[in-house]
């Protein structure tokens, strides 16, 4: 018997013998030793479409990970400073994960609706694919996440089944799914999503069922929901969680769904980031 086991041991140590550890070992858990910024990067024309681009430095150079952040605040506030807390605490896990904290265009500005932001993330996405050698980063390694608004918009294009666009994985933080929800329109939002739509609940339903991440769901969605909501939350219910989770079931889709009961709509970092970090 210990022939047999002598015997194996030394076919494996034939087979590693040709590969370093970077060729056995997930890309993203590869230790960083330090970080390129690229702060204010501009990914379109508009002075609002700005991010910041937090790119590892590994002993092996190999390609990283991404996740893309977007910040909240009802669609028409808000910044990329928001997240700062969320980045550091990323960056404190020293792994092969480029970060990019993203600014988009504001509902506050004219002309700006869903449609406009929407179509930021998708520049923003095309941008970094197409510097993907300029920023180390592997095309085919996207998780887009976001809080509150920056959430909804997260969730909204990534169900969208943009052509071309395979995400690993989404996140929902506090991330309203159903503007159709007269509890959580009566909450403070039913203004921001008439700014956001441009219409009215009353005078057009079914455009607020066409912006909401709930309606849009199809078994076409990346491979894992996740999604992030508290008790004490007196903006987003978390049965706006709920029933994204209902539907996600029914398709039988992958998702992981963590409920905090004395959490609010201000979320800490700490409690999101060792979990976002296992959906690579």
């Amino acid at each position: 018997m210990c022939k047999y086991i002598n015997e194996y041991m030394c076919l494996l140590l034939i087979s590693l013998s040709g590969c370093s550890v970077s060729d056995i070992t997930p890309a993203i858990d590869e230790d960083a030793t330090g970080y390129r910024e690229y702060i204010n990067q501009s990914y379109g024309a508009d002075p609002a479409q700005k991010c910041d681009i937090h790119s590892p430095v590994t002993v092996s150079g190999r390609p990283s990970e991404v996740l893309i952040l977007l910040h909240g605040g009802a669609w028409g506030a808000g910044d990329k400073f928001y997240l700062i807390p969320s980045v550091t605490g990323f960056k404190a896990r020293k792994k092969n994960l480029t970060i990019v904290n993203a600014n988009y265009r504001l509902t506050s500005s004219k002309g700006v609706r869903l449609e406009q932001q929407l179509s930021d993330i998708r520049l923003l996405i095309e941008y970094l694919r197409k510097n993907a050698a300029k920023y180390s980063i592997a095309e085919d390694g996207f998780v887009i996440g976001g809080v509150s608004a920056g959430g909804h918009l997260a969730l909204n294009y990534a169900y969208s089944d943009p052509a071309g666009i395979k995400l690993k994985g989404v996140v929902g933080v506090v991330a309203p799914t159903d503007l159709t929800s007269e509890p959580l329109r009566k909450r403070g939002l039913e203004i921001s999503i008439q700014q956001l739509l441009g219409k009215s609940f009353a005078d057009a339903p079914e455009e607020y069922q066409k912006a909401s991440p709930f309606f849009m769901l199809t078994h076409r969605a990346p491979p894992i929901t996740m999604l992030f909501y508290g008790g004490k939350d007196s903006i987003v219910p978390k049965e706006q969680g709920d029933l994204l989770c209902f539907k996600l079931n029914l398709f039988r889709l992958k998702y992981r769904y963590y409920y905090y009961p004395e959490e609010t709509h201000d979320f800490k970092a700490d409690l999101l980031i060792d979990k976002i970090l296992r959906i690579y």
